[in-house]
C-alpha cells in the first residue's frame, strides 16, 4: 500500500546544505537501505522501470545564507519524508532504525526525534467520492514529459498529469488495473471532462550538484464536469499523488504535492514563506 515516513531530525552541529536539497534526501534514502539491505537499494534502481519511491526535500531553519546554499540551524528540528508505492522498502527502512538513534548527512550526525508513517490502501484510494472541483499544492519544483517534445512542460496540465498518475497507479497497485485501452479511454475523458479553473505558478531553477533543472511551483484549481467513475479516479489519483509525487524525478524530490478537496479552503502556499523550515529559497515567494 501506498505510505509515508516522515523523520524529524536533530543536528549534532552546523552544516552547510544546498538551496535544493531533494537529491540530499535521495542519497539519504538509499544509504541507509543499502546498510540494511543492498538488494532492498539495489531494487530501486532497475532501468527502465517506474520506481516505487519518491522523497520530499529536507526543510530546515538556516541562520545564514552561504555560498552554496544555506547553514543549517542545529537547534531547530530538520524534516524530510520517504514515500513508498509498496511494502518490502518501508519494512527495510523501519529495520535499519531497529538498533540505530540517528543518520548521517555529509559530515554530520543527526538524531532522530520522531518517525511518524501513514498509509492508505489502494483499495480505500479506489473509494473516493467523486467532487467538482479540487486543488493541488505543488511544493517542490515539478515539470511533466511533454510527448514529442524536447522540452518538459513546466504547467499541470490534466491530461498529462493524470494519465502519467495512471501509470503509476497501474505499476503497483493491488486493486484495478487500466491498461492501455484504459490508459487511453481516461485520456479522452480528461480532455473532455476536466480542466485548470484557477492557478497561482511560477519557475524556478533547482541546482543538483553538477545538473540543473527548472520546475514550478505553486497552486493549480481542477474542475471535473462530469460526475462518473473517471471523476472518481481522478480524485483517486490526485490523493494517490501525495505518496507518489508527480512528473519528472520523483526520486530527486521533484513533485512534492499536497491535495485538498475543497479548493475555497486550501493552502495557496504563501504561507510556507512565514516558516521556520526551508529547503532553500522559498519558491512560492
Amino acid at each position: 500500500m501506498p505510505s509515508k515516513v516522515k523523520l524529524e531530525l536533530i543536528a549534532e552541529k552546523e552544516v552547510e546544505l544546498p538551496c535544493f536539497t531533494g537529491y540530499v534526501s535521495r542519497g539519504l534514502l538509499l544509504t541507509m537501505l543499502r546498510r540494511v539491505e543492498p538488494s532492498t537499494s539495489d531494487s530501486l534502481h532497475v532501468p527502465n522501470a517506474p520506481k516505487p519511491y519518491s522523497v520530499t526535500p529536507i526543510r530546515f531553519r538556516s541562520l545564514r545564507r552561504t555560498p552554496k546554499g544555506y547553514l543549517l540551524d542545529p537547534s531547530a528540528p530538520a524534516r524530510v519524508e520517504f514515500r513508498f508505492l509498496s511494502d518490502e522498502p518501508v519494512r527495510r527502512l523501519l529495520d535499519y532504525f531497529a538498533d540505530r538513534a540517528g543518520v548521517l548527512v555529509y559530515d554530520t550526525e543527526f538524531k532522530v526525534a520522531s518517525i511518524t508513517i501513514g498509509s492508505a490502501a489502494y483499495e480505500e484510494l479506489e473509494g473516493s467520492d467523486p467532487a467538482e472541483s479540487f486543488r493541488l499544492l505543488f511544493r517542490s519544483p515539478t515539470y511533466l514529459s511533454a510527448m514529442g517534445s524536447r522540452w518538459d512542460l513546466l504547467y499541470p496540465d490534466p491530461v498529462q498529469l493524470f494519465t502519467s498518475l495512471l501509470r503509476l497507479w497501474d505499476a503497483f497497485t493491488t486493486g484495478k488495473i487500466y491498461g492501455p485501452g484504459g490508459l487511453e479511454e481516461y485520456r479522452e475523458w480528461l480532455r473532455a471532462h476536466a480542466g485548470v479553473t484557477q492557478h497561482a505558478l511560477r519557475t524556478c531553477l533547482a541546482e543538483m550538484a553538477r545538473k540543473r533543472a527548472v520546475g514550478f511551483t505553486g497552486w493549480a484549481t481542477y474542475a471535473l464536469d462530469d460526475d462518473d467513475d473517471w471523476n472518481r479516479l481522478t480524485v483517486a489519483l490526485a490523493r494517490f499523488a501525495e505518496y507518489s509525487n508527480v512528473g519528472g524525478n520523483r526520486t530527486g524530490g521533484f513533485g512534492e504535492i499536497k491535495f485538498y478537496l475543497k479548493p475555497d479552503k486550501a493552502a495557496t502556499g504563501r504561507k510556507s514563506t512565514t516558516l521556520p523550515l526551508q529547503t532553500g529559497p522559498d519558491p512560492t515567494r
